[in-house]
This record gives structure tokens, sequence and C-alpha cells, in this order.
């Protein structure tokens, strides 16, 4: 089965005890680290590349990540360079507010010599988010990183995922996500994602996706929370329903989705193990809807439990 490299931060979550408790809970996540974590706790081989800080909170990530069967060899420790924090607020339905602490943080210094370490052999999936587009030299970094993947002919899957207050020029951001689309192929976004994006090229949604699709991605995954996904590529566009569940922390649920997303892909495969399959069957109706389904079904069960690492599934809770 083919394995996934998630490229980006690792950073410590601090998730309040209730909603009207000021305790916090510090707790392992970041976006492309849950992705690794929920990929192996499936029962695929998940990898994790970036920095990690040698501080305390980095060695409670690193264990973290190791403990939930993450490969790490792709990690770099960063000398110097403190963790990345996250005070997360949550509302009464499970939905989520951030105040982010990074500055120079150990994520923020993983570079093209780690890049150039990676051995690609058997890899299916490298996935990565805009985090690491948000201020030079991560950005070019990443698409130094996508390139690579490119080159021995790894599957591209980017996970939009914006957080505008940690743009240093949000002015840039615009440009340098589309840039690493026409590089991708398989593109997810968020509903509220999408309205951002399609408003600041003043069209309509629908328009946008057809954008997207010119600029280069094969596949466009739109999730709306409890509503239905809207899938979209060249010879397709459907909305499959998602399970209707009492969220009581959305943390890692678009991570969940994604991871589960792709482990379905790489299964329908499993009995091939040719690239050129999954590069297939990512525009083939039957196989997009199975993994959209198992996607959700990983994503409502992400949302009733609390954190992120704690809340991904395991392939027996599906």
């Amino acid at each position: 089965m083919f394995s996934l490299i998630s490229y980006g931060e690792v950073l410590v979550d601090f998730l309040p005890t209730s909603v009207n408790d000021p305790s916090y809970i510090p707790l392992a996540g970041g976006a492309p680290a849950n992705v690794a974590v929920a990929y192996a706790k499936l029962g695929g081989a998940g990898y994790f590349a970036g920095g990690v800080s040698e501080d305390n909170f980095g060695n409670m990530l690193m264990q973290a990540l190791e403990n939930e069967g993450v490969n790490t060899d792709f990690v770099k420790r960063i000398v110097g360079a403190n963790t990345a924090l996250v005070l997360v607020s949550l509302d009464s339905c499970g939905e989520r507010t951030f105040n982010f602490y990074r500055h120079n943080t150990a994520d923020m210094q993983y570079g093209i010599s780690q890049v150039d370490k990676i051995n690609w052999q058997n890899m299916g999936f490298f996935h990565f988010c805009s985090n690491t587009l948000t201020s030079q030299p991560m950005y070019s970094d990443t698409l130094y990183a996508i390139k690579n993947a490119k080159r021995n002919k790894v599957l591209i899957s980017f996970d939009v995922n914006l957080r505008q207050q940690l743009w240093q020029e949000l002015s840039l951001l615009m440009s340098r996500v589309e840039a690493c689309i026409e590089e991708s192929d398989i593109v997810k976004l968020s509903k509220d994602e999408a309205e951002y994006l399609a408003k600041i090229k003043q069209v309509d949604v629908d328009v946008y996706v057809q954008y997207l699709l010119l600029l280069g991605a094969k596949l466009i995954v739109i999730t709306d929370g409890p509503n239905p996904v809207q899938v979209t590529c060249a010879s397709f566009s459907i909305m499959l329903k998602v399970p209707k569940v009492s969220p009581v922390d959305t943390t890692g649920a678009g991570d969940s989705f994604i991871s589960g997303f792709l482990f379905s892909l790489a299964k329908s495969v499993e009995n091939d193990e040719s690239i050129d399959t999954l590069y297939e069957i990512i525009e083939q109706r039957e196989y997009v809807s199975v993994a959209v389904l198992f996607g959700a079904n990983c994503g409502a069960f992400t949302c009733q439990k609390k954190g992120a690492f704690t809340a991904l599934p395991h392939l027996t809770d599906i």
C-alpha cells in the first residue's frame, strides 16, 4: 500500500477543558502532523517531514508522533528555536477560533537541505497545507518539496486550510496559494475558504472551481461542516452527504477527512501498486465517492472527541 508523507508544522494546541473553563490542556496538533497521524492510525505508513524544536514541547511532540506510529525519519530537530503554540477557543457548537504564537519557531526552519534527504520510494501522496506558504523562505522551500515529489511521481494533495492571521503579507496569499494549486493533483478547501478566494477573484464559487481545474488541479473537494461535500473534476461534479453528528470539538476534523480520503484511494489500488493507477482513479466517480464517504466518516468520528491526535480514528472505529 502506498505511503503518505505530510509536510509542514507540528505544534502544541492548548485546548480549553470546557467552553466556560479558563483552564487549558496542551495537546499535540498541527494540520500536516494530524494527517500523518491519521493515516498511520488507519493502518497506512504515515511519514512526517518538518522541523521540531529541542525544547520540552518539541520532545512531547516527537513522542506523540512516534506513539501513534508515524515515521519521523525526515523530521529535523531544530536547536535554539521554540515550538509554535496555538491557543484554541471553542464555542457551544465545538467551532474554533485561534490565537497563534509562532515567530521563527522550529516548524518555520525546515529547509531545502532537509527536503533533499527524503526518500520518495513507495510514496503515494505528498500532503501539505498553506501554513508553510506564509513567509519566505518557507514558501520557496515548500515549492521545492512539491516539485521534488512530482519528479518522483508522487501524487500531490493540498489542503488549503487558510489561517490569515499567520500571513506577514496578506496580499501575497492568493498568488502563493494558486501557485501551489497549479502543482497539485487533489485540492481540498472548506466552503468558507472557497468563498474567500472566489471573492478575491470576483467570481462565484462554481466559476472559481472551474478556474482551479484550468490551473492544473485534477480534483477539487469542498467540505462544508455538516452539509454535503462538493467534489469536482473534469469529468464529473457531485454532492455527497456526510454523517450527522453533534460535534464536541472540530479540531482535526478536516485533517481526519482528507487523510481518510487518501487512505481509501490507496486501499483501492492496494493490489496494483501502480502510481499511474492511483492517478487514474482520482478522476473516476466510483472510487472518489467511496473515498469521500470514508473520509466523511473519519471526520465525523473526530468531531465527537476533544483534541487532534487523540481524536483521530483507527480503522476499527469506522
